[in-house]
C-alpha cells in the first residue's frame, strides 16, 4: 500500500511538472510564431527597386575633413595656386615673421601650420600633423622633421581654425629648403585635401632676374617634364560683415556656389604673364630618368626696362609617364623685387 500511494504521488508530481512546462511553452508561443513569420517574409519579400529599403539618417555616422592649402588638390579641381602657402608661416624663436628663402643653416625657427576642419559636425581631436623639407625646386627628395598634435574643432568654432606648431633646425648645410605639411587623420572625409608646401624664392630685379630651379624624377620610371609659369595671386577676401546675411539657403548652397564662384574667377590659365614682363625658362621641357634631376633657369625681366615694387610668378612642373596621365609635380613661387 505504501509502495502504491508513493507511486501515485510521483505520477502527479510529473503531471503537474508537465502542464507547468506546457504553460511556459504556451506563453512563449506567439513570440515564436511571430519571430517565424518575419523570417518567412524576410526569405520570400522583395526589398523595392532602387536599392536597401533600410533608411538610415544622415547624421548616424559624421566624419571630419582636415584640410590646409592644397595645391596639388586645388590644380586638381582647376583652379590657380601660389606656392608661397598662406597657411604655413615661419618665425624667428623672438616670433618675428621670416621668409623661408635665406634662411640660416643651423638655427631653429618657429614653423605654425594652420589646419582648417571642412565639417560642421564632426571635430578631429589629437589631428596629427606632419612637417618635411624639400631642397629648393620641383619633386625634389622629402625629408621628415617632426611630428604634433592638435585639436581640431568643427567649421565655425573657436577651435578652427587650430595650428600646430614646430621648432625646426635648418640643415647645416647652406641653401634654401621648402616645406611641407601633411594632415593625417584614419577616417578622413576627403584625405585628398591634407599637404600644403611652402616653396619660394626672391631675387631683386638686376635686368634681368635670374633663378636657378633643381627638377628631380622621383619617379621609378622615366619621365617627361614640362614647365608653365602665371602671374597668379590670392585675391582680397571680403570681410564678413560685408557679405549679406542669409545670402544661401543651407550650407550645401553656399559650398556649391563658394566653388562655382572661385571656378569662374581663380581658374587655372586665367592668369597669363602680361606683356609687362618677358619670361625665359630654359629648358622648358625635357626628359628626366628615375632618381635623375637637371637644372632649369627661369629669367624674369620687365619688357620696359625698369620696374619698383614687388611681383610674383609661379612655376609648374608637370610630369607625364609612358602612356600618361600628365600629372603635377611640384611648383615653386618665384618674387622679383624693384628699386
Amino acid at each position: 500500500m505504501t509502495s502504491f500511494l508513493a507511486g501515485l504521488s510521483q505520477f502527479f508530481k510529473a503531471l503537474l511538472q508537465f502542464f507547468s512546462s506546457l504553460l511556459l511553452y504556451l506563453k512563449k508561443l506567439p513570440w515564436f510564431l511571430c519571430g517565424l513569420w518575419v523570417a518567412i517574409r524576410h526569405c520570400f519579400h522583395r526589398p523595392p527597386r532602387g536599392g536597401c529599403c533600410v533608411k538610415l539618417p544622415p547624421n548616424t555616422y559624421v566624419r571630419p575633413d582636415p584640410m590646409i592649402y592644397d595645391q596639388y588638390y586645388l590644380m586638381s579641381m582647376g583652379l590657380a595656386v601660389t606656392w608661397d602657402n598662406p597657411d604655413m608661416q615661419l618665425y624667428d624663436l623672438a616670433g618675428n615673421p621670416v621668409s623661408p628663402y635665406g634662411l640660416n643653416p643651423g638655427t631653429d625657427y618657429q614653423v605654425a601650420v594652420r589646419c582648417w576642419n571642412n565639417s560642421y559636425v564632426a571635430p578631429a581631436a589629437n589631428l596629427l600633423v606632419k612637417l618635411s623639407y624639400l631642397s629648393f625646386g620641383i619633386g625634389v627628395t622629402n625629408t621628415p622633421v617632426a611630428a604634433t598634435v592638435t585639436d581640431l574643432g568643427v567649421k565655425g568654432t573657436a577651435l578652427c581654425p587650430a595650428f600646430a606648431n614646430f621648432i625646426w633646425k635648418t640643415p647645416a648645410t647652406p641653401g634654401h629648403y621648402c616645406l611641407q605639411a601633411d594632415l593625417v587623420w584614419p577616417d578622413d572625409a576627403n584625405p585628398n585635401n591634407n599637404l600644403g608646401q611652402k616653396n619660394t624664392q626672391v631675387v631683386p630685379l638686376h635686368s634681368p632676374a635670374v633663378f636657378s630651379v633643381p627638377v628631380h624624377n622621383a619617379a621609378g620610371v622615366r619621365r617627361a617634364f614640362d614647365l608653365e609659369v602665371d602671374m597668379y595671386a590670392l585675391p582680397t577676401l571680403e570681410g564678413c560683415d560685408e557679405e549679406p546675411r542669409n545670402r544661401y539657403k543651407d550650407r550645401f548652397a553656399e559650398s556649391t556656389a563658394r566653388w562655382a564662384e572661385a571656378r569662374r574667377t581663380q581658374a587655372y590659365g586665367m592668369f597669363p604673364v602680361t606683356d609687362a614682363w618677358k619670361v625665359s625658362i630654359s629648358p622648358r621641357e625635357f626628359e628626366l630618368g628615375p632618381d635623375e634631376s637637371t637644372t632649369v633657369t627661369v629669367s624674369i625681366e620687365p619688357t620696359a626696362g625698369t620696374f619698383s615694387g614687388v611681383q610674383t610668378f609661379n612655376v609648374h612642373g608637370f610630369a607625364t609617364p609612358p602612356g600618361g596621365p600628365r600629372l603635377l609635380a611640384g611648383g615653386v613661387t618665384l618674387t622679383v623685387t624693384g628699386s
